[in-house]
């Protein structure tokens, strides 16, 4: 009992300080419990809110990218060899309309959300389907789409059509909606046919909603018309809900993406949407928080009740524990007051702050004292060594003076002053704070000073951007070059070492008095310029300049020539190794006279690539002024040389694009052209090679990349397309109808039509009428 009496006799102080805690904790706990449950309230709502847009957010991620992937996809097979010949061909035989038919099953299979793929060929007026052989547009299965292709305009593909199918093939009915996605074949504004995707509206609605459902929200989405597409309620879809006020909120709202909250029947909801421009759809998430906060409201209701109770209980023992607590502490604030003659009254701080102020007062002043003198010394000491080298004194007793009373003595008569520059500082600009680099500067200084300690005594100052400057104490009997160069590299190797940075450094002249340290940090100064010849990391001594040979102005002018020529040509081999010329002559030059020469090269590249490319100077990648401005950025020659082969192969890069493009238009234009001048018997593949302005085998090259079969072959195939017509459709005899599509020579037209269609042509007449009579 005693050891317990005196324990809380000498720990009254404690005690006092636990018992305080338990009220504290009391009063913490009343206030948490309503926090907590306020909290909770918010943190579902927001909760629900997030889950709401990231729900509508993941349906309008997963539509675009199933949408836009089926768009690419089916895209690069819309141009393949296989498709275009259903718009070219004019005639088609039993293997061929295999071969379209496969592939038609192939890409279909390829994805889940294809229903079916049609290709209409307008030219022969025939719909090849995926789910059946071909057909006639008479006798196609689905006239709607046929007039939605008669409907559109050639500039409209590539759109989506949502629409209803209801037909039967081989005995199978299909109902469904689909979505239609065309991709029309037109030369100007005369249509080949298209390529239609039916999209499956079912499979669509189970992968986009895929994850938006849920029972705290309503998920959907509606088109342009206000009808649901897809709905978390399957009784919703195909509903107009144009009339609903927040539908009309979202229609009206400039916003393609947003949310609001809105009351309907006294009942608080929030909405969340996004407009998809491409797909012409509304995704909507919508919350009925009546529903989702009723219970959590409750519950509020009840902790509040009890925190009220806990608040009070915990303000009466607060105020006896107050006093119990705070009267020593009040009792020792005076003593502390009287004896410092009431310079300690309170003002706005608390007990504590002030005795504590009072103890620690003569500490803090001393530390502040000893910080002030250290910063006026290293300022003085950066002064003083600033004046050294800029020369802007007199008298070398009195600078010698300086120097000593900021503790810095040279023992020997030589002196060198060495600047240390950091390299790829414009790298380290963009990824370091101004104050971060004064920091790595520093470190630079420390170990500069630490490695030249036991060799030459050197001291450091920080130069301001890049740079430190260092002035070297050399022994007036040692040999300076080979081991001032080997201190140098010790101090780059510990600079990547420990700061993983590089450094070069430039060595000024010799000096044997004070005075002339500005002439050797002068001649560091002009060393350094060399960087760009001797690349980062390079120690570079002066009189550097003294082994430069001057350029002659018409051998740069004919490499500069070589390798504009090369541009011209597209060959990169050729440019890498004539720029590489280039800098092997032009790196002999003083930097001056190399980066003159580099400027003309520039100003010739621009100019020829512009010319290649037929680019105006204004918003072009050769704009000048850039590329000047970019030059002078770069600090070596291999980032020029990397940087010079990029520009170059921008260059060809924009012209090849140009050609491409060029190339497909020509080919359109002789298409266009064997269609109103099929009749001429004077049209060969000299003319036409003629109206598209390139030479012979070029163009055949290009019309057969493109058109998928040579010039002479597509323009047999339309002569004979049209002769088959006239055959059918007219009574007129077969050496007139030979004229008609441009062959003069009867013999020639029998003949060369016999081998295109395997019958001559009054056979081919005789046979297409009787298969009539035997239809009819």
């Amino acid at each position: 009992m005693r050891s317990l009496q005196a324990f809380l006799k000498n720990r009254n102080m404690l005690i006092r300080i636990i018992l305080s805690y338990l009220l504290v904790g009391l009063l913490v706990i009343g206030v948490l419990t309503f926090v907590i449950a306020s909290k909770v309230s918010r943190s579902l709502t927001e909760q629900i809110d997030r889950s709401t847009d990231t729900a509508i957010e993941q349906s309008f991620n997963t539509a675009n990218i199933l949408l836009t992937s089926t768009f690419t996809n089916f895209g690069s097979a819309f141009n393949g060899p296989e498709i275009q010949m259903s718009f070219y061909n004019m005639d088609f035989n039993t293997s061929e309309f295999g071969r379209i038919g496969n592939k038609l099953y192939e890409l279909t299979s390829t994805n889940p959300l294809i229903h079916s793929i049609y290709l209409l060929n307008d030219q022969k007026k025939l719909a090849f389907s995926s789910l059946s052989t071909v057909k006639s547009f008479d006798d196609f299965y689905d006239p709607d789409v046929l007039n939605l292709l008669a409907n559109i305009l050639p500039n409209r593909s590539n759109i989506f059509y949502p629409r209803h199918i209801n037909y039967a093939i081989y005995d199978r009915k299909y109902e469904m909606n689909v979505i239609s996605l065309l991709f029309l074949n037109a030369v100007g504004k005369v249509s080949n046919g298209a390529m239609v995707l039916n999209l499956d509206q079912r499979t669509l609605q189970s992968m986009v909603m895929n994850g938006a459902q849920s029972s705290l929200f309503e998920s959907m989405i509606l088109n342009k018309q206000g009808t649901v597409i897809t709905h978390s309620t399957n009784e919703m879809i195909n509903k107009n809900l144009t009339e609903e006020s927040y539908v009309q909120s979202i229609n009206n709202s400039p916003k393609s993406k947003g949310s609001f909250e809105f009351k309907k029947e006294g009942r608080n909801y929030r909405v969340s949407y996004i407009k998809s421009e491409s797909l012409g759809w509304t995704f909507i998430g919508l919350i009925d928080y009546e529903n989702l906060l009723s219970e959590v409201r409750e519950t509020q209701r009840f902790i509040l009740m009890v925190t009220g109770c806990l608040l009070i209980i915990v303000l009466l023992v607060g105020g006896f524990f107050t006093k119990w607590i705070y009267g020593p502490i009040h009792r020792l604030l005076a003593k502390v007051n009287h004896s410092t003659g009431g310079n300690n009254k309170l003002q706005g701080e608390s007990e504590l702050d002030v005795l504590g102020r009072t103890f620690f007062y003569l500490d803090h002043q001393i530390q502040d004292l000893q910080l002030s003198v250290q910063d006026y010394r290293s300022a003085k000491r950066h002064e003083v060594l600033r004046l050294l080298t800029s020369g802007g004194w007199s008298n070398e007793e009195e600078m010698a003076r300086k120097l000593a009373r900021v503790g810095i003595e040279f023992t020997y008569p030589r002196y060198v002053v060495c600047l240390l520059r950091l390299d790829a500082y414009r790298q380290l600009l963009a990824t370091y704070k101004q104050s971060d680099i004064a920091l790595l500067r520093y470190a630079i200084s420390n170990i500069a000073v630490e490695v030249s300690s036991n060799r030459m005594p050197a001291v450091c100052f920080d130069s301001g951007d890049d740079g430190i400057a260092m002035i070297v104490n050399v022994h007036e009997n040692a040999e300076l070059e080979p081991h001032l160069t080997e201190m140098l590299q010790d101090i780059q190797d510990n600079v990547v070492r420990f700061l993983h940075l590089s450094l070069s450094i430039a060595v000024g002249s010799e000096s044997l008095r004070l005075s002339e340290i500005e002439c050797s940090r002068e001649a560091a100064k002009l060393a350094f310029a060399y960087r760009i010849i001797s690349g980062n990391g390079a120690i570079i001594h002066s009189g550097i300049e003294k082994s430069r040979e001057s350029l002659q102005d018409n051998l740069v002018s004919a490499m500069e020539k070589q390798i504009t020529d090369q541009l011209k040509l597209g060959d990169m081999a050729g440019i890498r190794e004539a720029f590489a010329s280039f800098l092997a002559y032009t790196r002999q030059a003083t930097p001056d006279e190399m980066m003159l020469s580099l400027t003309q090269l520039l100003i010739s590249t621009a100019r020829t690539a512009k010319a290649m490319t037929m680019q105006s100077s204004n918003g072009s990648i050769m704009d000048i002024s850039s590329l000047m401005f970019a030059l002078n950025e770069l600090e070596t020659l291999e980032e020029i040389e990397a940087w010079y082969l990029d520009v170059c192969e921008q260059a060809i890069g924009s012209r090849d694009l140009q050609s491409q493009q060029k190339n497909k238009w020509i080919v359109d234009k002789i298409i266009q052209h064997i269609h109103e001048q099929y009749a001429d018997p004077n049209l060969t593949v000299e003319s036409l090679v003629e109206v598209g302005g390139l030479s012979m085998n070029y163009m055949r090259k290009v019309f057969k990349e493109i058109a998928g079969q040579s010039i002479t072959s597509y323009l047999s195939d339309y002569r004979f397309t049209k002769a088959k017509e006239l055959l059918v459709k007219t009574d007129l005899p077969a050496n007139k109808i030979g004229e008609m599509v441009g062959m003069e020579n009867t013999n020639y037209f029998y003949v060369s039509f016999k081998k295109h269609c395997g019958k001559t042509p009054d056979h081919y007449r005789k046979h297409h009428k009787f298969s009539s009579i035997q239809e009819a």
